[in-house]
């Protein structure tokens, strides 16, 4: 299946919908019902919550295919009506069907996931999924020092 999901986002690459894999999120339906329950298993909460309530948030889909949304649909059409037909797999080998997409929400500044919740929660460093939220705040406490996101650098002038 990673073969197809790298496969979709090729074509999303090139056409510059997405940069690096986290900046996609996939819908994957899988016509095998052994595939699926597996797949099912696998899916982790829809937003990065901590602590997670589908998985241990380490083995899931999204983390072991580094995307930020993984979606398992139940039909075929379920991937068309998501994704740009440019960007889906339906001939691949896993036997799946494969779309990928521009991942929505906001990108967590430490783990660079995309998650719809970012900002909405009232967590201390807004810019962060909860999840980070929670590895910050038990590194601040472990350490004693407050984290602090880096300040980008500026651009240089160009040279006249």
């Amino acid at each position: 299946m990673r073969d197809d999901i790298n496969k979709a986002l090729e074509g999303a690459r090139t056409d510059k919908v997405v940069g690096a894999s986290l900046d996609a999120e996939a819908y994957i339906y899988s016509p095998s019902n052994e595939l699926q329950a597996i797949l099912l298993e696998l899916d982790g909460d829809e937003s990065i919550i901590h602590p997670p309530v589908k998985t241990n948030g380490v083995d899931e889909l999204r983390t072991i295919l580094m995307l930020s949304k993984v979606v398992i649909v139940e039909t075929a059409e379920s991937v068309s009506e998501e994704c740009d037909t440019k960007y889906i797999v339906n001939d691949g080998s896993s036997g799946c069907t494969v779309g990928v997409k521009k991942s929505g929400g906001v990108k967590c500044q430490r783990c660079w996931f995309y998650d719809d919740q970012i900002g909405k929660m009232g967590l201390p460093h807004s810019e962060l999924c909860s999840r980070c939220n929670d590895a910050v705040d038990k590194w601040e406490q472990e350490t004693g020092e407050t984290f602090t996101l880096p300040v980008p650098e500026a651009e240089p002038e160009p040279v006249s």
